[in-house]
């Protein structure tokens, strides 16, 4: 298998790639250590490899950037392939083959389409001008490929009001005799279970009841409850239909766009989002990788072993997962698993001499300190294009890639002739020190020519960035710490928020712990983002139905 090799050819050049500090392979080199493999650190699965927990969580801080940027999503689309599409059905039919026999086949029409629906939304601007998007395709389930679409429209096409949203959005079955292809495509693909009293052999039964909390109520009007969520309007207007011998009605359809489901003649299930602090997990559900579960039977720890255990990412990585034919077929074909508009450039930087070298083991450390590459990188030569392009001058770094493209081969900066970028900042906690306050002043200071620029005050240089930042007024009495907690919440969950804020209380360099905690309780105290999330599951709001 393809993929099975490419992680086997990561896991064979563990021992030859390497990455370490510029200063410190300096002073390796000062004091007789040649080789390579004396030095750095082991780079286990990186972010670079698709579908790899670390590259899932950098598609989700990129997915938070956006949101940043051009405000909260407004509409969350689903959508599933129809294994009885008539372009595979066509291709199957005269050789007496199922869908699931040609993968290939069901890969390949899927991509088609899900490209068209995505040209529709996008480009064609079906459902309003849209500002950014983003998707992921997944496989679980049946095994069928899917997709999530978040779409973020312009302000003056969103959709405020009930009146507004019952206009792209209905849960309720068409008249028979008005629209009956419409009534056809509901009752094919639209409709839950049915399940409940009806049918408790249903595989959203849980405990005697529907995990997607189907049959919904009837409701007159489409409307925002007093916790904020949505209920789609389901007028008890005696319209049926006959699903496994079951007659059900509006209770138990799902959310859909009309012209939609009549194009692409699937399930596409379409949800508004209007809960900002659900925002968070649904950016996490669209990247939350692929589901797996591990069991493992490991001896009983008597106490007489302190060994740290090894952790292998690679092992995590591919423990229990399982790929079906049809995700087997999308990776063959290289097909995304992932897209996202505007381009969101992850902007690293260093303090000085503290930029990343790569190298093998069988690289003389004096060798690869006289290679060009290793002195300059895309942080450093962003000094030089301030000194040589004036407009940069009015540019944080930040900012500054959406008016300039990083040339890699080049290593330098380019004015950008099209298209439009936003930067990303690669967050770091308060404990990483002075490269916490070179970020913080990062995000203030423009058009800086060196290092020393951005230690310059009102024309005082500082001999340190935290110095600096003191004196712009950005630190004292522990707001840096209350700065980088709000910052972090912007991504993190209410669990890594209060481990962040255990790590900066053991680095010792918070002044009033209980200062920092009054004014960050409401983020750290407690699991209220979850809570909101699981009350949106519960009445089956915003999550897609599969």
């Amino acid at each position: 298998m393809m993929e099975s090799e490419r992680l086997r050819w990561l896991r064979k050049n563990q021992s030859k790639l390497r990455v370490g500090k510029y200063h410190n392979l300096n002073e390796y080199n000062s004091n007789g250590e040649t080789h390579g493999s004396n030095t750095g650190k082991r780079v286990v699965l990186p972010s670079s490899y698709v579908g790899s927990r670390k590259y899932m969580d950098q598609l989700y801080f990129d997915g938070m950037a956006i949101c940043s940027y051009v405000g909260f999503p407004d509409l969350f689309i689903t959508f599933t392939c129809n294994p009885n599409w008539p372009e595979i059905q066509s291709l199957l039919g005269s050789v007496h083959l199922k869908a699931s026999d040609r993968p290939d086949i069901i890969s390949r029409v899927f991509k088609m389409k899900f490209d068209e629906l995505l040209s529709d939304l996008t480009k064609k601007s079906l459902l309003g001008k849209v500002l950014a998007y983003m998707y992921t395709i997944e496989f679980q389930k049946r095994g069928l490929p899917h997709a999530h679409i978040l779409i973020f429209l312009h302000p003056s096409n969103k959709y405020p009001t009930p009146s507004d949203i019952d206009r792209i959005i209905s849960a309720e079955i068409p008249d028979q005799d008005t629209n009956e292809e419409l009534y056809n495509l509901v009752k094919t693909h639209m409709i839950h279970g049915p399940c409940g009293f009806a049918n408790q052999s249903s595989p959203c039964m849980k405990d005697g009841k529907c995990s997607k909390y189907f049959p919904k109520q009837f409701q007159p009007e489409t409307i925002v409850d007093q916790d904020g969520f949505l209920v789609y309007r389901r007028r008890d207007s005696g319209h049926t239909v006959l699903k496994n011998g079951i007659q059900v009605d509006n209770r138990n359809v799902v959310p859909y766009n009309a012209k939609l489901l009549t194009k692409y003649q699937a399930h596409i299930n379409m949800e508004w989002c209007n809960q900002s602090t659900s925002i968070k997990y649904l950016f996490k559900y669209i990247n939350k990788g692929y589901d797996r579960i591990t069991a493992a039977i490991v001896p009983n720890d008597d106490g007489t072993s302190n060994q740290p255990q090894n952790i292998d990412e690679i092992k995590q990585y591919i423990d229990c997962r399982y790929v079906s034919p049809s995700e087997a077929s999308w990776r063959i074909f290289s097909f995304p698993i992932h897209g996202r508009k505007p381009v969101v450039e992850r902007l690293y930087f260093h303090c000085e001499g503290q930029n990343s070298v790569y190298y093998t083991d069988f690289d003389r450390i004096n060798t690869v300190l006289e290679k060009p590459s290793v002195t300059e990188s895309m942080f450093t030569s962003w000094f030089k294009a301030n000194c040589k392009y004036p407009e940069a001058q009015n540019l944080t770094y930040s900012k500054f890639v959406s008016k300039f493209v990083y040339v890699k081969k080049k290593r330098e900066w380019k004015p950008r002739q099209k298209g439009y970028t936003i930067g990303r900042l690669i967050w770091v906690p308060p404990i990483t020190g002075e490269l916490y306050y070179l970020r913080l002043m990062l995000k203030h200071v423009k058009g800086p020519r060196s290092y020393n620029d951005i230690k310059t005050v009102n024309n005082v240089k500082y001999d340190t960035f935290r110095d600096a930042c003191f004196a712009m007024g950005f630190i004292g009495d522990d707001r840096e710490f209350i700065a980088a907690t709000k910052e972090a919440n912007h991504w993190g969950s209410g669990q890594y928020l209060r481990l962040l804020f255990v790590h900066m209380l053991l680095s010792g360099s918070i002044n009033r712990p209980r200062h920092v905690w009054s004014k960050t309780c409401h983020l750290l105290a407690d699991g209220i983002l979850y809570a909101q999330q699981r009350i949106a599951n519960n009445r089956g709001i915003i999550f897609p139905i599969l």
